[in-house]
């Protein structure tokens, strides 16, 4: 097989002409390109299409796998980033596929990619495989990947089919037995990032799980913890697990920034890129593995950082999704400017928070706070 760079990325999707750059300011405009057309059966009597396609709003790459009359849609494993995907991160997305119909998942199709299943599903004994697999064809206008699905097929006419109905058949059933079997814990360990939305949830948790999934944005933040250093204490050895304070104070940011902007929800536990971690690690070597000292300590924050004045305004409680407890802080818009220590403010911008100061400040406060 060749050798591709698995690693390589183009500098963007989108390029300033005009039209198919997305306006930030326009949160109702939707600009999407497509990075990548899978087709099937362009050597046969009939064809059909499903696009890879990029999306870009507030600040994020969005990606969607789609067919062309957009009836199905795809759970992939990279749907969000902050620069364009590696093309590794592209081919795991078409490899690890599955088929989504009306918002559940069609088990006539597992975690082995569209194309496998294309295959499986049309490939009888008897067919000419060799025939089936030329009828598919990857095509991108930013990664080779018509050259790596090229050097693919050889090696799956060769080492995967053979000619074998009867085997392919058989693999398939074992990881449908697989998924099936034994749900929760077998897909938790095999495929966290594409299977989890399998595992049965309560109506509460399905609707947070859904807002998580969506990414960040100017209402909804993400932090690993409320004061532990998380790479600190997973990178260096000599580190001993402490509350710090410039943790805590980007926390408490966001709180500020939401009362000063439209409100917003602030999400304990969750990783940048919409993955659920849990406080389990915090709250064992921070408070004692006890979620109340851990709640005492983020009220102790919020009492001293911005005032009790404020607590009609702030809700904050465990929640356990994907079997792990996040803290969930919901913050209601403030008729009053809210400053840290009476002396820093902060608003939401998009996906972040900023700090205003002199002119920008004045003339924030003075519009948002008309009394």
């Amino acid at each position: 097989m060749k050798n591709f760079d698995l690693n390589f990325k183009p500098k963007e999707y989108f390029q300033e002409n005009g039209h198919q750059i997305y306006d930030l300011y326009n949160e109702d405009e939707e600009q999407l390109t497509t990075i990548a057309i899978i087709e099937f059966g362009c050597a046969l009597p009939f064809s059909s299409f499903v696009f890879l396609n990029s999306y870009f709003k507030n600040g994020n790459y969005q990606y969607k796998l789609e067919d062309e009359d957009q009836i199905h849609s795809y759970k992939i494993k990279h749907n969000k980033s902050k620069v364009p995907l590696t093309m590794g991160q592209v081919i795991e997305n078409i490899d690890t596929a599955i088929l989504m119909e009306e918002g559940s998942i069609s088990y006539d199709e597992m975690p082995i990619g569209i194309i496998h299943s294309f295959l499986f599903k049309f490939f009888k004994p008897g067919d000419d495989i060799e025939k089936e697999m030329k009828s598919i064809q990857v095509d991108s206008n930013f990664y080779p990947l018509n050259e790596y699905y090229e050097d693919q097929k050889k090696f799956w006419l060769e080492n995967l089919y053979n000619n074998d109905k009867e085997s392919v058949a058989k693999r398939y059933q074992k990881a449908k037995t697989i998924l099936m079997d034994d749900l929760e814990r077998r897909i938790k360990r095999a495929t966290p990032d594409i299977c989890r939305n399998l595992i049965e949830k309560n109506e509460e948790e399905k609707l947070l799980f859904d807002k998580i999934e969506l990414g960040e944005s100017k209402t909804i933040e993400f932090k690993e913890s409320l004061s532990l250093d998380v790479r600190q204490s997973q990178n260096n050895k000599s580190y001993q697990p402490k509350k710090e304070s410039y943790i805590e104070l980007a926390v408490l940011k966001t709180i500020a920034g939401f009362l000063n902007t439209d409100g917003g929800e602030l999400f304990i536990g969750v990783s940048d890129d919409s993955k659920v971690l849990g406080i389990e690690n915090e709250l064992h070597k921070l408070h004692k593995s006890s979620k109340d000292k851990f709640q005492l300590h983020l009220k102790t924050l919020i009492k001293e950082n911005i005032g009790l004045g404020f607590n009609n305004f702030i809700n904050q409680k465990v929640l356990k999704i994907d079997g792990k407890e996040i803290i969930h802080i919901t913050c209601k818009q403030s008729q009053e400017a809210v400053y840290i220590k009476n002396i820093d403010f902060y608003i939401r911008s998009g996906p972040s928070t900023d700090k205003l100061e002199g002119r920008d400040l004045v003339k924030y406060t003075n519009t948002r706070f008309k009394n």
